[in-house]
C-alpha cells in the first residue's frame, strides 16, 4: 500500500470556504441531475482535469523517508496501512496533525518526543514538484479546466503562486469535510468545475481513490510518473 501522503495544503485565504450543508442529499441531487450521455469510454469530450496534490504535483518522498527513520517500522507496508486509517479524521479536519502523530507513536509502541513529532511532514513554501508534471499542468491550461483535489490538513501551507495558482479550483478535504475514500468529493469536485463526471479526468497515486473515482463515472489514472502521464492522457484525446 502506498503511504498516506495524500496532500498538502495550500494557503488560499482569497478562495471563499464552504461547507455543503448535505453530502448525502447533495450526492443525490448530482446523481439524479446527470445525463449520462456517454456510449463508450472515448466517446465523452473530456472538459476537466483533476490532479491529486502529493505523490502527483509534489514530491512527497523526503518527507516520508524522514517518517520512516523516526519510527523504524518492522514492516513498512502495516506502517502505512496504519497511517492511512490514522489519517482519515486528520485530512477530514476532525484533529490536529500533533494529537494525530502522538496517537501513531502510541500505536506503534514508540516513545517519540513531541519536539520530533512537530518537525514530521510539514512542508511550507514552495516543495519540489515531481519531474515533468509542472509542464503538463501548463500546457493543459486554457485547453481544460484544471482542479486540485487533495486529502490534506490545516497545518500544511503551499502558497498559492507559480503552478498553483493555474488551478481553476483547488478543494481540500479538510474545509468541506470529506476525504477520497467517499465519492460524494468527487462530485462535488465536478460540481464546482461546472462539468460532469464523465467529463472530468482524475489522477492520483493511490490505486483506491483512483477506484472511487471511476465509480461516479469520471476517467482516473493511476500516476507513476510524468512520461508515462503524458501517454495516458493522450489516450483520452487530451491534447497538451
Amino acid at each position: 500500500m502506498a503511504p498516506f501522503h495524500e496532500d498538502l495544503i495550500m494557503d488560499h485565504a482569497d478562495v471563499v470556504k464552504e461547507k455543503v450543508i448535505d453530502y448525502k442529499q447533495f450526492d443525490n441531487r448530482i446523481l439524479k441531475s446527470q445525463v449520462f450521455y456517454c456510449q463508450g469510454e472515448n466517446q465523452c469530450m473530456i472538459k476537466a482535469v483533476i490532479f491529486d496534490m502529493g505523490g502527483v504535483i509534489i514530491d512527497v518522498n523526503p518527507y516520508f523517508g524522514q517518517i520512516l527513520q523516526v519510527f523504524e517500522p518492522e514492516c513498512e507496508e502495516e506502517f502505512w496501512e496504519k497511517i492511512n486509517v490514522e489519517a482519515a479524521p486528520l485530512c477530514r479536519g476532525e484533529t490536529t496533525l500533533m494529537e494525530f502523530w502522538r496517537s501513531v507513536a502510541e500505536k506503534c509502541g514508540k516513545n517519540v518526543p513531541d519536539e520530533v513529532l512537530e518537525t514530521l511532514w510539514v512542508i511550507k513554501g514552495e516543495p519540489s514538484l515531481n519531474k515533468g508534471i509542472e509542464d503538463i499542468i501548463r500546457s493543459l491550461k486554457n485547453k481544460y479546466k484544471l482542479a486540485i483535489l487533495s486529502n490534506t490538513m490545516r497545518e500544511h501551507e503551499v502558497e498559492r503562486k507559480g503552478i498553483f495558482a493555474l488551478f481553476d479550483e483547488i478543494i481540500l478535504s479538510y474545509e468541506v469535510g470529506l476525504t477520497k475514500d467517499d465519492r460524494t468529493i468527487f462530485l462535488l469536485a465536478a460540481d464546482r468545475l461546472g462539468v460532469n463526471p464523465e467529463e472530468c479526468v482524475f489522477i492520483d497515486d493511490i490505486k483506491q481513490f483512483v477506484e472511487v473515482a471511476q465509480t461516479v463515472g469520471m476517467k482516473a489514472l493511476l500516476f507513476e510518473n510524468a512520461e508515462k502521464l503524458r501517454v495516458d492522457l493522450r489516450k483520452w484525446g487530451i491534447t497538451m
